[in-house]
């Protein structure tokens, strides 16, 4: 067959596009974004391709490598910004920002994620209290320039003075054009405190007004076959000479390798249903006890919370999905959760070999398509190593989130439908779609995927 194959991170998701080019400059994105003769449309950006879902794929069309423009341009310390090639990984980054005593507002613990993609997509990660205040959730909500190249060839740059086209770009997926240079805005890095707080599903949805209340960025491990939800509370820690990284090192292994890992040797080795389950039973109450008594810490570096994962996922890898639910709705929405996930294990005999988390996200009206556009909002993810059927499972985990009222990402929730994108962003598509046709009246940039849930 011609052309040449593409996959995401994971492996999961492949496709053919006709043409795949890295690029280290700009001239070269213009020079293939004019040559519509030699780069057959639609023209997309590949960057870590950590995306779980078919945003990504580009089946006939041009594929933009653009992970060789990784350079920081420059840091200013007097206004705290950073503006980045658009090929630089965050957590490079985030590295070279802690020298200098900053960080980033958001420290999305995928750290392959390259800031080109963090500026114009869907993250996810809990929002954080600083000084008394709510930070957003999202990497793109603190993106206050980018520089792309549009489908005629010319040069825009986007700024928050036109706050409307700056609130689309932030969550255009590349449909407006190719990014080529972001400048994020950062804050002065201070230590982080980390604990584990277990609770029992009616005590959690009893006590969530008041766990929000206490103001500390709040993580969810929840465990639908245990009943027990676990808080990873994260705040301002103590300033003291020394910071400690082991917390975030033994944490960030377990997440990138050990469980990955055992689950899918659990899945190899152990042919029955009910003797997995009862083994990753066994797991998530070793990971309980762990939490609880091991991971914590009053002093420790935010940079160190992010994980570096090789450049092609391995034996231990994993695979996760999203959709958040309005926050009035959650304690309801948890229980249902839970119901779901027990009695799709009683039908079907699947359940998520891996842990269940869940992120609070305060209200975010910096990008179109926010999660968390109409309110504050905590959300219920699924993770898996990918075994059979974790397919099915989000076929149905998808209409039952779409039936709670919850708001899904296009780049992390695979398998949402036209009818499902629609009804979560009925108000935001019709604007946008109209933005993206003035930008691109010919479809330069417009995927199958996205024309798909749009129109």
């Amino acid at each position: 067959m011609n052309g040449v194959q593409v996959q995401n991170w994971k492996g999961a998701i492949r496709y053919r596009a006709a043409r795949l080019e890295k690029v280290t400059s700009s001239d070269e994105i213009v020079k293939i974004v004019s040559d519509t003769a030699n780069y057959p449309s639609p023209v997309r950006v590949k960057g870590s391709h950590h995306s779980t879902t078919n945003c990504i794929v580009n089946e006939g069309g041009t594929v933009i490598d653009i992970t060789p423009m990784n350079r920081i341009l420059r840091i200013d310390c007097e206004t705290r910004t950073i503006t980045m090639q658009a090929g630089v990984l965050h957590i490079d980054a985030a590295k070279v920002l802690a020298q200098l005593g900053l960080q980033f507002y958001v420290n999305v613990e995928i750290g392959n994620l390259t800031v080109g993609s963090g500026a114009c997509g869907g993250t996810k990660d809990a929002s954080y209290i600083s000084e008394g205040n709510m930070e957003f959730g999202q990497v793109a909500s603190y993106c206050i320039a980018m520089k792309l190249v549009q489908a005629d060839g010319t040069i825009l740059e986007v700024t928050e003075d036109d706050s409307e086209l700056m609130q689309m770009a932030r969550s255009s997926y590349g449909l407006l054009g190719v990014i080529f240079e972001v400048t994020y805005r950062v804050k002065e890095m201070k230590p982080m405190a980390v604990e584990h707080v277990r609770y029992s599903l009616d005590e959690f949805t009893e006590q969530l007004p008041a766990l929000v209340a206490q103001e500390r960025s709040m993580m969810l491990y929840l465990f639908p076959f245990l009943d027990r939800v676990v808080v990873e509370y994260r705040y301002e820690g103590q300033a003291r000479q020394s910071v400690t990284a082991w917390q975030w090192r033994l944490r960030n292994w377990v997440w990138k390798t050990g469980s990955p890992g055992l689950a899918r040797l659990v899945g190899m080795l152990i042919p029955s249903k009910d003797w997995r389950h009862k083994v990753l039973n066994w797991h998530n109450r070793l990971s309980i006890w762990v939490m609880r008594n091991i991971l914590r810490g009053r002093h420790t570096r935010p940079v160190d919370q992010i994980i570096h994962y090789p450049e092609q996922a391995g034996f231990a890898s994993y695979t996760f999905s999203i959709w958040a639910v309005p926050l009035d709705d959650y304690a309801n929405a948890i229980r249902a959760y839970f119901d779901f996930c027990q009695r799709y294990f009683d039908e079907h005999g699947y359940r998520c070999d891996l842990l269940n988390v869940g992120y609070f996200i305060a209200e975010d009206k910096q990008s179109t398509f926010s999660y968390t556009r109409s309110g504050p909002a905590m959300t219920l993810d699924p993770v898996s190593t990918g075994a059979a059927g974790w397919n099915e499972f989000l076929v149905a985990y998808n209409q039952f989130c779409s039936d709670l009222g919850g708001t899904p990402l296009f780049n992390q929730t695979r398998g949402i439908t036209r009818e499902q994108a629609q009804k979560a962003f009925a108000e935001e598509i019709p604007p946008f779609n109209e933005t993206r046709q003035r930008h691109d009246p010919d479809g330069r940039f417009y995927t199958e995927y996205f024309r798909q849930l749009f129109e």
